[in-house]
């Protein structure tokens, strides 16, 4: 009889314990999600890329700042391909069996030409964005940025709010 108690006890125990881990996993499980979701939108920029900014806007004033994102995505895209091509091409520079370090040097210059070439068409996009945006809507931004209103949900409960100046 005695046996019969302990048995119970431990598939009580087991179930309790497989309860508990499987609801870990499903909080785990919708964190990740969650994080990918905001790492498929996430840009450049921060708190202040267009995609952050967009957030808080009215559905009109989104409008406007996805036309101007448009207006940039082809010089966008053309300047991300180049800095891959030219990383691609200091690796192959690096990795060719006849290593040459003047060659390789060249190949680096071009990686940071290109990247500053990209840096630089996402500073226009963001300052077109930017200047399309009216006084009330950037104060919107502002204080969204602030409040911290633009970060991840999880991330504002286990992390200290912003200091709102």
């Amino acid at each position: 009889m005695a046996e019969a108690g302990t048995s119970s006890r431990r598939r009580t125990v087991v179930l309790v314990l497989s309860v508990c881990l499987n609801a870990l996993l499903i909080g785990l499980l919708l964190v990740l999600l969650t994080r990918a979701a905001t790492v498929a939108v996430r840009q450049p920029g921060g708190q202040v890329a267009p995609g952050q900014i967009i957030q808080g806007l009215a559905p009109e004033s989104q409008a406007k700042v996805r036309e101007v994102m448009q207006l940039h995505a082809e010089a966008l895209r053309q300047a991300r391909q180049a800095t891959n091509r030219t990383r691609l091409m200091a690796f192959r520079t690096f990795a060719a069996p006849s290593f040459n370090p003047d060659a390789f040097s060249q190949a680096l210059e071009d990686v940071r030409a290109a990247d500053a070439r990209f840096e630089e068409e996402q500073i226009l996009q963001l300052k077109d964005v930017i200047n399309e945006l009216t006084p009330d809507e950037r104060r919107t931004v502002v204080t969204r940025i602030r409040t911290g209103a633009n970060r991840p949900w999880y991330r504002r409960w286990f992390t200290a709010a912003p200091v709102v100046q």
